[in-house]
Parts: structure tokens; sequence; C-alpha cells
């Protein structure tokens, strides 16, 4: 799979106020990404993992600190098996 880099400004007041820290705000952005994804139904769990550098435990613990709650569905099943066979 091939990545994208994507730039973008974000004024440093607004990244303050959302409570950002600046020093890994590469990484919270991806989380950000990974979240809203989801949240919306655009991605499974595991690619929501993937993206946002976290695991299982640490993407649903945040999801539901959010009040996001939990999509998964036989395909993410699938998904996760193969995952692990393959390792």
């Amino acid at each position: 799979m091939e990545n994208l880099n994507v730039k973008f400004e974000v004024p440093t007041t607004v990244i303050s106020q959302a409570g950002l820290d600046l020093k890994n705000i590469s990484q919270e952005v991806k989380r950000i990404l990974a979240i809203f994804l989801y949240e919306h139904k655009r991605i499974s769990l595991s690619k929501a993992c993937e993206i946002g550098g976290m695991s299982q435990w640490e993407f649903s613990d945040m999801n539901c600190n959010l009040g996001i709650p939990t999509h998964y569905s036989e395909d993410n099943l699938s998904e996760d098996l193969e995952k692990l066979s393959d390792v």
C-alpha cells in the first residue's frame, strides 16, 4: 500500500484550544482522523488502529472516553483473523 503525505497549516491557537500536544501534532492529527473515519463507518477498527498508531485496546479506551460506540462486524472479524494468520 502506498502512503500519501498531506501538508496543511493549522494556527497554533487552534491546536492549543483543542488541547493537542504541539510536540506530537502529527500523531495527534492521525489519531483524530482515525477516530473520525471510524466513527462515521468509513474504515474498520483495525484500519483505524493502524492509521492512529494505536492498539485496539488503546483505540477502544479512547473511543469510550469520547462516547463513540464500537462498530465491529463479521467483516471486521474476518479481517482481524486474516491478519492473525499472517503472523
